[in-house]
């Protein structure tokens, strides 16, 4: 008897599985049939679209360029520096030697607003203007690391007239600018370029395949390449919430897009030991550079 019962147990077990196969195999032949008459109607473009990744239907809005043809000039580049409300008044020297009123354009990028009781520096130091949304991000070794790669999609969505090329460097960071705009207008600012220069560290160079522009020494990005960051750098910046300084995470989004570092040896990061040592490479340095960022 006991035998016979556990019989009758495995003839309704696979009665029932039975019955489920034949719902499940059911409901996946209806499926099919479903998403087969939805892809006739309906472009399979539409289906599992990432948020962050380019639309094909939307082409890359043109720089407001009057005469995109003409030579690079000094107004087609933005200067965006990363800076802190709390050290401008030391490092402002800096910028004071290589900003030009009225004719170079760009801002410093604070982390917060300076101090009311205070006076912005005059008009022989770059404008400023506070960096958005910057605290919102995943990080774990530095949050002004995050806060600094975003400089290029503040810069971008200023909107000045007639950008070709978006600068980005640190508050220290000194530009030749007759020097740079030389460089830069040899490339073709309707394409995507990211251009800058290697680390003085051979270690750091071999870590990053030698494909990463160090921000110290300043680097170039094209407006085009600008417009398609502004879209990915978001959620990028969260991918990428491990990694150490603003420059790696720019090279990480950057590289997302398929664009390799366009390398020029004018943007220099130099580390020196001594003063009078300072004194001699920053002069050196400008005889046939275009940036230089000193490194303790």
């Amino acid at each position: 008897m006991p035998f016979r019962v556990i019989l009758a147990k495995d003839k309704n077990c696979d009665r029932f599985t039975a019955s489920l196969l034949k719902v499940v195999s059911l409901f996946l032949l209806l499926a099919s049939i479903y998403f087969l008459l939805y892809s006739s109607f309906v472009g399979h473009d539409l289906w599992f679209r990432c948020p962050e990744c380019s639309d094909p239907s939307i082409s890359i809005t043109p720089a407001c360029d009057d005469d995109s043809l003409s030579p690079t000039n000094i107004s087609h580049i933005v200067f965006g520096m990363g800076g802190s409300a709390r050290t401008w008044k030391d490092r402002k020297h800096y910028s004071q030697l290589w900003w030009k009123p009225n004719i170079t354009r760009g801002f410093v990028w604070l982390d917060e607003e300076p101090d009311p009781n205070s006076t912005w520096p005059d008009a022989s130091s770059p404008p400023y203007r506070v960096s958005s949304d910057w605290k919102k991000f995943k990080f774990i070794s530095s949050q002004s690391a995050v806060r600094i790669a975003r400089v290029v999609v503040d810069s971008f969505s200023v909107g000045l007239p007639n950008a070709r090329w978006f600068v980005m460097g640190d508050d220290d960071t000194v530009f030749f600018t007759e020097n740079l705009v030389t460089v830069l207008a040899k490339y073709d600012h309707r394409q995507m370029y990211y251009i800058g220069g290697s680390s003085e560290s051979v270690e750091q160079n071999v870590m990053h395949a030698y494909d990463m522009a160090f921000g110290g020494g300043g680097f170039a990005i094209s407006y085009p390449l600008a417009a398609e960051l502004v879209r990915i750098m978001d959620g990028c910046l969260n991918r990428y919430f491990n990694f150490y300084g603003s420059d790696q995470r720019v090279w990480a989004c950057v590289g997302e897009l398929g664009v390799s570092l366009t390398r020029e040896r004018g943007f220099h990061q130099s580390r020196a030991a001594t003063d009078s040592l300072r004194l001699r490479v920053k002069v050196w340095r400008g005889l046939d550079g275009w940036a230089y960022k000193k490194s303790y």
